[in-house]
């Protein structure tokens, strides 16, 4: 059984007679739409403008910021707590070596008691009122030292514990420093966002402005057209409409069939019943005749 392959060149023609034809109908089309105005609408959208609330834009100048505020604030309280950290480790250290004084103090006179105590027992003085005396004498230098070490660490330990609060206050001051420079930084956000929506607003207005001209010009040349048709029709009727639109149609339909071999030209006139219904017959039947007349 024999088995006809379409080629790429016929495959092209048939997509191209099928373009054309398509194409002819939408000139068809525009020709019906040129005479029935009542087809003829065309849509004026405007654009509309809602400002937000002064508290939508303040809280939108807010989160702008935020990403500032956050960062400054935490530089203020690592810069702060790691100071204070510092401090406390500094306490911490100056206790841990008071201690380690005191022991010392207490360990040294501890050893020189029991020398004395020893010496005195080795000389039969053991109980003698001198020994008493140095021994007693011994523990009273030891409370000294020990008063002396905690005399030294308490001063030391007021002196950074000044310096804490000093540095409270210092970190305190920066937080209300940066109260008023956010502040600022924010009425400036909130001054640049009103700016960009002003200029937004004038944009707008500025556009449907065009589009009121636009829409009353064609209201005008609509109207014009209506008073003119209405002119036409009252003059030479209703089928004088349907004259010009038929006759403009013919020329679109010829140059449709010429693009077409003389007998692809004349089946579409025979099957197909678009060219009867929109050239009328008399149209149809010239076209008809020219066609069957080509040569080709």
């Amino acid at each position: 059984m024999y088995s006809y392959t379409f080629s790429q060149d016929d495959t092209n023609k048939v997509t191209q007679k099928t373009q054309d034809y398509s194409n002819m109908l939408d000139e068809f089309k525009k020709v019906d739409d040129k005479y029935d105005l009542t087809t003829d609408e065309v849509s004026f959208e405007k654009k509309t403008f809602t400002k937000p609330s002064d508290e939508e834009i303040k809280t939108s100048a807010q989160n702008s910021l935020e990403d500032y505020k956050q960062t400054s604030l935490k530089n203020i309280e690592d810069d702060y707590n790691e100071k204070s950290a510092n401090i406390s480790s500094q306490i911490d250290e100056l206790s841990k070596s008071a201690q380690s004084q005191k022991q010392e103090a207490k360990d040294l006179y501890s050893s020189l008691k029991q020398d004395a105590s020893n010496d005195a027992t080795k000389r039969g003085l053991a109980r003698s009122s001198i020994v008493v005396n140095i021994l007693d004498a011994f523990d009273q230098n030891m409370l000294n030292e020990i008063n002396k070490i905690n005399e030294e660490i308490t001063a030391k330990v007021d002196s950074l514990n000044n310096q804490k609060t000093l540095l409270s206050e210092q970190r305190q001051n920066a937080l209300n420093a940066f109260d008023i420079s956010y502040a600022v930084e924010l009425s400036t956000k909130i001054d640049e966002i009103n700016q960009e929506l002003a200029e937004q607003e004038q944009k707008v207005i500025e556009y449907n402005n065009e589009i009121a001209e636009k829409e009353a010009e064609y209201e005008s040349k609509r109207n014009q057209d209506t008073l003119d048709r209405a002119e036409f029709i009252e003059k030479y009727g209703d089928d004088a409409i349907l004259e010009l639109k038929q006759s403009e149609k013919y020329k679109i339909a010829l140059d449709y069939l010429n693009s077409l071999s003389k007998d692809e030209a004349l089946n579409e006139l025979d099957t197909n019943r678009t060219f009867t219904y929109e050239l009328g017959p008399s149209y149809y039947n010239r076209l008809k005749v020219i066609t069957t007349q080509r040569k080709e």
